[in-house]
Order: structure tokens, then sequence, then C-alpha cells
């Protein structure tokens, strides 16, 4: 509902509603722009509005000591989303900072926190959300997950890249027991560059060559081995390279996406597929055959890929298992 409409759903509540006593005045709902002037007036409809009694005469207050509540629900407490200037009041308050010495740090106006505080800048730059973080931190260090919250609210991307060492870090020891406990296929864990950072064993039997510390990307264009062993090379081609263009997407401005592309442009097939253009943003990878090493054996497998969250690092880590369907040699179309 937009302001003009709750003025005048306002305007016909006030018209059928007893007259406010004398000591009673007007009180302004400064984001409505409608005018209320009873106490626990209920407003019809599924809108509920709870205003506060100001007493004496003279100008209405604004503010969040005139509206106790609003809110869609009928019978519920007051429930709201997450906002980016609920979240900063909240981290603001849990530190006792004033608005005026939250701003003076932060090299804002007081009005200006209070703007995002109420939800009119939804979207402030970049500088300014590291700015007030800064400043909060003086008094205590946000967490990681507050961070990580404050910037998501902001709709900002966490843009810092992180090393493979650090990723490695944030995979737990349960994490790699998931992988052990995927026997009969492979499994492993990868960033978004294409760096392999955990593989179980069956991993390593079916994909030689393709190590951990190594990167899965110059495995499949630049090691003769992975045209030994994938089959379906090209199909396998076209759809991780796809695939790279739409994640490279998610990521905004970084670095890293340049450095990549120079690195992997040394190959002539990279270098085809990347400039046709295509895109794809599928967690299923195509029916992947494999021709074992060792014995030639055929094998199918169906690879799903999966986001990992890592708090400090969103989008970065991720982890892909296959399923493996052993084939007829007879019957298999191995080339």
């Amino acid at each position: 509902m937009d302001g003009s409409a709750f003025s005048r759903l306002a305007g016909r509540c006030l018209d059928s509603a007893a007259p406010a006593r004398p000591a009673q005045r007007a009180v302004v709902l400064p984001r409505q722009g409608a005018f209320l002037a009873a106490s626990n007036l209920r407003v019809p409809g599924p809108w509920r509005a709870t205003v506060a009694i100001v007493q004496g005469v003279g100008k209405a207050r604004t503010g969040v000591s005139a509206v106790t509540q609003l809110t869609r629900s009928r019978d519920s407490e007051l429930l709201t989303l997450p906002t980016f200037g609920h979240f900063l009041r909240w981290l603001r308050d849990d530190r006792r900072m004033s608005r005026e010495r939250l701003a003076m740090s932060a090299g804002v106006s007081a009005s200006y926190v209070t703007h995002l505080e109420w939800g009119d800048r939804d979207h402030p730059a970049r500088a300014v959300v590291e700015a007030l973080i800064d400043c909060l931190g003086r008094t205590r260090a946000l967490t990681v997950t507050e961070r990580r919250h404050l910037f998501d609210l902001a709709g900002l991307p966490i843009t810092s890249t992180p090393t493979v060492a650090q990723l490695r870090a944030r995979i737990s020891d349960d994490a790699l027991r998931i992988l052990d406990a995927h026997r009969g296929g492979v499994a492993g864990y990868f960033d978004a560059r294409g760096n392999i950072l955990a593989l179980n064993s069956a991993a390593q039997s079916m994909l030689p060559g393709l190590n951990v510390g190594g990167n899965g990307l110059h495995w499949l264009f630049g090691n003769e081995i992975a045209r030994q062993v994938v089959v379906d090379w090209d199909s396998v081609a076209h759809a991780t390279v796809s695939g790279l263009r739409g994640r490279i997407g998610t990521f905004g401005h970084a670095d890293w996406p340049e450095q990549l592309l120079d690195e992997l442009g040394v190959y002539p097939e990279f270098r085809s597929i990347w400039n046709a253009g295509e895109v794809t943003f599928s967690s299923e990878l195509p029916m992947i055959r494999l021709r074992e090493s060792m014995t030639a054996r055929p094998a199918c497998l169906t690879v799903q890929v999966f986001d990992v969250d890592v708090v400090d690092y969103p989008g970065w880590l991720r982890a892909f298992m296959g399923t493996r369907r052993d084939l007829p040699v007879a019957t298999a179309p191995i080339i």
C-alpha cells in the first residue's frame, strides 16, 4: 500500500472513530504521510496501526517514539524482514553508540544515518558500509557473520579474493569425511577458479593427473591424460567453459577473472569455446563417459555440483559428487 492510499484509509478510520480526548493531538506516521489521533486505533482490513498518545499541545512529533508498530498481520506479533537499516540500528544499539558518534566517526551526517536506519536509503555505497563497519568495530569488532549480513542487506557482494589455503582451511574434517563416505563415486571440493581443494580416493583414481592443489581447468585443457580419460571431452569442455562464464558474472567487478582468462588463453580450444559466448548455470553436468586409465574399462558418471556457503567468502567454495555406473565393454561406444 503506498502513502496516498494509506492516508485515505486513515482518514476514513478517523471519520468513524470516537473523537479524541482534548489532551490528545495528531501523531505523524513519517513514512506513510498519514495523520492519526486515536489510541490503539484498529485500521480495517489486514493493516493495523498502534499509535502513541502524545500529551500536550503544539506541533506533532515525528519518529520512532510516535509510532509503536505497523504490520500487515491481524493477530501475530510484529515480524519484519531484515533490512540494512534495522540491522545497522541493532549493531549500533548493541554497542551503546549514538547516531551522532557513529556518523562523525564514519564521515557522514547524523541525518544520513537516520535515513539509513529508517530505510529511506537502502543501498549505501561500499565505502560508506566499510566506514560504518570500521567505526562500529572500534567499540567491538563485528563478527564475520555480522559483516557478511550487513553487506548482503546493502546489496553489495563481498569482493575479497581468498587464497587456496584460506578456502581449504574452511573445509572441516567432517566435510572431508563426507567425500570418503561417497563410495563408488567421485567427489571433491573446488573453488570458483577451478582450483582443487580436496578429492576422495575414487576421484584420484578415475581422474589421473588431477591432484589437490592443481586446477581442474588447466587439467582439462592442458593435460593429455584428460583427453584419454574423458571420452566425451568436447561436450564436457563446452559445459565447463559456459559454466565458468556464468559463474564469473555473479562476482561483479573482481580482479581474479581477468588473470584466470589470461592463464587459460594459452589453450586454443579454450579460446574458441570462450569466444562462442555460451553461458549456463546448471548444477548438473551432462552424463560423463570415462575410460579407466589402467584397465580401459568404460564407466558413466552423473555429476552434481553444489555451492558450499562459506560465511566470509560467499560463492567461492563448491563441491561435486558423481555417481558411477559401469558400462559393458561390448556396448560402450568408446572412441
